[in-house]
C-alpha cells in the first residue's frame, strides 16, 4: 500500500519532469539554413508580444530579410533599434541594447521565425526525436511527447505574412502583422 501511495504521489513530479525534458528538447532544436526557406523575402512587420496569462502587450517593429545565405532581423522599439540578428547557417550574430531583457534570446527569435514561415518539410527535418509538426491549412502545431510546444496560425499566404504564434512551453504569444 505504501508503494502505491508513494507512486501516486511521485506521478505528478514525474510528469512535470517529463514536460520539462520535452521543453529542453524543443528549445535545443537546431536552426535551419536560410536556403531552406526556398526563396528570398523581405518585410517590415509589427510584432505584439504578450506573456500568458494576461500580460501587458509589448509592440515593436521588425525588419526581416532572407536570402539564399543569410537571415537578418532588426527589432525597433519607439523608432530605436534594440536588437539586430544575423544567421548565416553556422553562426548567429546578435547585437542588442541593454534595455532588452535577458529572457529575449536571439536563438529563440530565429527559431520562432522559422517555425512560422519555413516549409514544413524543412522544419520536420530538424525537430528533435519525439517531436512532431502537424500542419493543416494555415495551422501548425509542434508537439513533443504529449506536450504542445507551439501553436501557429497563419492569416495569409504571403512569404512573411500575418500570423500568430503561441508558445505554450514558455507562455507567450506573438501576433505578427505587416507594419504600416
Amino acid at each position: 500500500m505504501r508503494r502505491v501511495v508513494a507512486l501516486a504521489c511521485a506521478a505528478p513530479l514525474l510528469l512535470e519532469g517529463c514536460a520539462a525534458a520535452a521543453v529542453r528538447q524543443f528549445e535545443g532544436m537546431p536552426l535551419l539554413p536560410a536556403a531552406t526557406f526556398g526563396a528570398g523575402a523581405e518585410r517590415t512587420q509589427r510584432l505584439t508580444v504578450m506573456r500568458d496569462p494576461g500580460g501587458e502587450p509589448l509592440t515593436l517593429d521588425a525588419a526581416v530579410e532572407i536570402d539564399a545565405t543569410e537571415v537578418r532581423m532588426a527589432g525597433f522599439l519607439l523608432g530605436q533599434r534594440v536588437i539586430l540578428l544575423s544567421w548565416d547557417g553556422n553562426r548567429l550574430a546578435e547585437s542588442r541594447e541593454p534595455a532588452v531583457p535577458a529572457a529575449v534570446q536571439g536563438r529563440s527569435i530565429m527559431r520562432d521565425l522559422q517555425l512560422v514561415y519555413w516549409p514544413a518539410t524543412a522544419v520536420r527535418s530538424v525537430l528533435p526525436r519525439g517531436c512532431r509538426l502537424s500542419e493543416e491549412s494555415r495551422h501548425r502545431q509542434v508537439v513533443c511527447g504529449d506536450a504542445v510546444m507551439v501553436d501557429i496560425e497563419r492569416r495569409d499566404d504571403q512569404p512573411l505574412g500575418a500570423a500568430t504564434l503561441h508558445n505554450r512551453s514558455r507562455h507567450y504569444r506573438i501576433a505578427i502583422e505587416a507594419a504600416p
